[in-house]
């Protein structure tokens, strides 16, 4: 013991592993042989053992809440440390997310390119420094600066509205192509497999087209609606990239100088705008044409430079430029009424070049091309009236005057900038009307600077000839006295179709009661902000008031570009009305062409005549359809006018009351598929009783035809005997539970003439039924378990079996008579009325018909008790199958 005490002593002052190594000691044999040794007992050494086990345990708690109180400490430490980091980070987000870019430049979230560029032109012209004296102007030109180039930088302006992320310096550097360790994606691909990334100087052709998503976003797809581009999706180490490489170079060298711009982009670098445009890897290069806002793929198998140039032909509309030959001719130079300047092409080729057809795509908006072929009948007289060389292309613009050309130009090869330039500075009439909010900003841009403000003359006239001289002398006014573009710009509107707009510059009481031929001269200071002047004298048309007119608005004009005194008035204008919108048909057919040039570039030929023809064919259906209704709909009205006169004799309303039989195929929904709170009222009868019972059964029940739980029908006995001895087979083994009677029912022993005229209510839900019969009413003494007895009894009795008395019982079991719980022994005994059939089949027919007749003497007062809750409830446990017998 006192080895054992010292060396339990001795275990005190170490850790828990060398606990643990004690404990796994004192079980082994070692420890039982040394205990064994001292002289101890078998039982003495297990107590012993016991004893150090229990100490050494309790030290191994002692040391774990010890352990467990150092790791509450450090918990605790940590958890506050990481809530004051958590304050920070949040304070550092709110004043982060303070400020908003958008309210910087005044926009929604959501707001596209063009009006970002917009607030920006216009916040930079107001908060500019040389232009505003305030002292907080440079601070919030600078803020201004800022938010624009968040907000046109596509990838940070996703990073701020998804999480509210200002500064994206981490980004920017992870992406920085001048970072020498590279990106790690690049170097290890998410695609599988170790890629080297080193320049190589094939690649060089590629790269130096690069473009980037913030590029293409901002530049790009904004100036697809006037200049197509031309873009190649590529990857390094694509075999099929360096192979198409000297292609490439030659369409640069051809498609530039016509007015497609080339570029490429980076499978690797930019995955985000390839995936936008199509590329996928494995399936490098993939060229697409970004017109119009819309991205077209060339899906040609082979890239050559004839077939780009041929798919590039294809995206341009077949109406681009009209074909003009000598009967013609006069209808499209005259139609400059469209507010478009005439643009006429001559060339020796029958096929357009396309030169010409990038630059009627870009001045669609102004210019209207027509396209003459030299050298056919058919366009001689133009040739000779115009003096056009036969061997050279010439170019003529019209504006308003169809006989003398603003600008013609001939050469054996029309330059594209050529072009370029003479259209550019014609674009416009001579007097162009506003019929658009965008006419106006082109023709009267915004200036904030009042030394070097830009005027508008506006001449308000009406849509009818008689205003048709003013506007002409207007122009020949503009043609005498060159004022320059740069100052003062010219125009004219109708005033029915632009009436929200001079609203706006007749608010002011010294504005003119009448403004037909009225001159308004208008400066934009902003895009909603306008200065104006109403000039008081008309420019009235005709020879006697010409020369006055003119003279008053020469000095007016001179006098207001020579000096910066302000115009009189300043409202806020209102957008102006566009004239040429398309409405909702020109609109839909646009959606059409769109959507089957989309068809064209996914879809073979056939694959499209499949498709057409099974749209046709709904259609046509639909058109039958529609016709037949018509159809159907006029020979209504046709009847109805013919009974117009005729007195109309109102219809009696009378409620149905359909009576259901109940069988296998009905059995489901009649009975076990019942809602909660209906039940089924079912007639029992065979076919020589149909005709006599159920015209009763339908007179005792028509009063509850309008309660929507109740559901009525009947049965024929012949073909659900075995499920009716079956249910009530089953009533008879809850009644044994009950009151112990032992009452079992042969179903082959049932006849089915005692089972006429028996009324069941049926209750689906909660799985119970009530029996009505003539011969056998309820007591409301006598028990349920009781009636049920007799009434099985009396179901299997015959006339044969009253005069004989082996089968009084037929159909039950022997154990009836000599049960502990017969009606006998429990002083009950059967009556005679109980030991007769429920109905008698007589000698005769009038027995018979007798007790048809009575059947349903008293089914309306036992309906009554039904209803009430009076009558008694036979339970099972479940609904038999119906099946078919």
């Amino acid at each position: 013991m006192v080895a054992t005490s010292s060396f339990r002593y001795q275990m005190v002052g170490k850790n828990v592993s060398e606990f643990e190594f004690n404990i796994d000691f004192l079980h082994s044999p070692h420890w039982i042989l040394m205990s064994g040794l001292g002289g101890l007992s078998e039982s003495e050494t297990v107590r012993l053992q016991l004893k150090a086990i229990k100490s050494s345990c309790t030290l191994m708690v002692y040391s774990y809440q010890l352990k467990y109180r150092k790791a509450s400490k450090m918990w605790n430490f940590s958890k506050n440390i990481a809530y004051v980091v958590l304050l920070v980070f949040m304070i550092i987000a709110t004043v982060d997310c303070s400020w908003d870019p958008y309210k910087v430049l005044g926009l929604k979230r959501g707001a596209s390119i063009s009006e970002i560029r917009r607030a920006y032109k216009q916040s930079a012209r107001e908060w500019h420094p040389d232009k505003n004296r305030n002292e907080n102007a440079e601070s919030k030109f600078v803020e201004v600066n800022k938010a624009y180039e968040l907000l046109s930088d596509p990838v940070r302006r996703k990073l701020f509205d998804q999480k509210g992320v200002v500064d994206d310096s981490l980004n920017r550097n992870m992406h920085n192509p001048n970072n020498k360790f590279g990106d790690g994606a690049s170097f290890f691909s998410g695609h599988g497999g170790f890629r080297f990334q080193f320049q190589m100087s094939e690649m060089t052709a590629f790269h130096q087209y690069r473009i980037t998503l913030r590029r293409y976003e901002n530049l790009i797809f904004p100036q697809s609606h006037s200049q197509p581009y031309l873009i190649l999706v590529y990857s390094e180490w694509c075999l099929m990239c360096l192979h198409i490489l000297p292609v490439w170079q030659r369409l640069v060298e051809d498609l530039n100088p016509i007015g497609i711009n080339l570029a490429t982009v980076h499978f690797d670098q930019e995955a985000e705008l390839a995936n936008k445009l199509g590329g996928r890897r494995g399936e490098l290069p993939h060229v697409v044409l970004v017109m119009d806002s819309r991205i077209s793929h060339y899906t040609e198998d082979e890239l050559s430079n004839s077939k780009v140039i041929e798919f590039i032909r294809s995206r341009f509309s077949r109406n681009l430029i009209a074909f003009v030959n000598d009967q013609n001719i006069n209808e499209f130079i005259g139609g400059w009424k469209d507010n478009k300047v005439r643009v006429l092409l001559f060339g020796k080729l029958e096929l357009v070049r396309l030169r010409y057809l990038t630059l009627a795509f870009k001045y669609r908006p102004h210019t209207l091309f027509g396209y003459a072929q030299l050298n056919l009948e058919t366009t001689r007289t133009i040739v000779e009236k115009f003096g056009i060389p036969s061997k050279l292309d010439s170019l003529l613009l019209f504006q308003e005057d169809r006989d003398r050309p603003a600008a013609r130009l001939s050469m054996a090869d029309l330059p594209y900038s050529t072009l370029k330039d003479i259209i550019e500075t014609n674009k416009y009439l001579q007097l162009p009307r506003l019929s658009s909010q965008k006419m106006l900003d082109l023709l009267c841009p915004p200036e904030s600077s009042n030394i070097r403000r830009r005027l508008c003359a506006i001449l308000v006239t009406e849509d009818r000839e008689e205003d048709e001289e003013a506007r002409e002398q207007l122009r020949h006014f503009t043609r005498q006295f060159k004022f320059s573009r740069d100052r003062i710009v010219f125009s004219y509107l109708f005033r029915e179709k632009q009436t929200e707009f001079l609203r706006a510059l007749l608010e002011d009481e010294k504005s003119p009661a009448e403004t037909t031929t009225k001159v308004v001269i208008v400066w934009r200071q902003d895009t909603q902000r306008v200065s104006y002047t109403w000039l008081p004298q008309p420019f009235i048309s005709g020879a006697d008031n010409w020369n006055s007119s003119v003279d008053y608005l020469h000095r007016t004009l001179t006098k207001m570009l020579g000096s910066a005194q302000p115009l009189a008035h300043t409202t806020l204008m209102k957008d102006l009305v566009d004239e040429y919108a398309q409405g909702i048909l020109g609109r839909i057919t646009a959606r059409l062409v769109t959507a089957a040039e989309v068809l064209r570039d996914y879809f073979t030929r056939q694959e499209l005549l499949a498709v057409g023809s099974v749209v046709g064919t709904v259609l046509f259906i639909a058109a039958v359809g529609y016709v037949m209704t018509y159809l159907v709909r006029l020979e209504e009205e046709t009847i109805r006018k013919k009974n117009k006169g005729l007195p109309k004799t109102p219809r009696p309303t009378t409620t149905e009351l359909k009576l259901h039989e109940l069988r296998s195929e009905t059995y489901n929904g009649m009975v076990r598929l019942l809602k909660p709170g209906c039940r089924t009222v079912v007639l029992l009868l065979d076919n020589e009783s149909m005709d006599v019972l159920i015209p009763k059964f339908h007179k005792a029940v028509w009063p509850y035809r309008k309660n929507k739980s109740l559901l009525f029908g009947w049965m024929n006995i012949d073909r659900g005997l075995p499920w009716y001895s079956r249910l009530l087979n089953l009533a008879l083994k809850i009644v044994d539970e009950d009151e112990g009677a032992d009452v079992t029912l042969d179903s082959n022993s049932v006849k089915p003439k005692n089972c006429v005229g028996t009324v069941i209510s049926l209750n689906g839900h909660r799985r119970y039924f009530c029996i009505y019969h003539a011969r056998h009413p309820e007591c409301v003494s006598d028990s349920g378990a009781k009636r049920m007895q007799n009434m099985a009894r009396r179901l299997t009795v015959s006339n044969r079996a009253m005069n004989d008395a082996t089968g009084a019982f037929m159909g039950f079991d022997t154990s009836l008579e000599d049960s502990d719980n017969s009606d006998v022994e429990r002083g009950d005994p059967l009556t005679s009325q109980d030991k007769e059939p429920l109905i008698t089949s007589g000698l005769g027919l009038h027995s018979q018909q007798f007790s048809t007749d009575l059947a349903l003497e008293g089914l309306s007062n036992w309906l009554d008790r039904l209803f009430e809750g009076t009558t008694q409830r036979y339970n099972i446990n479940y609904w038999p199958d119906f099946g078919n017998f």
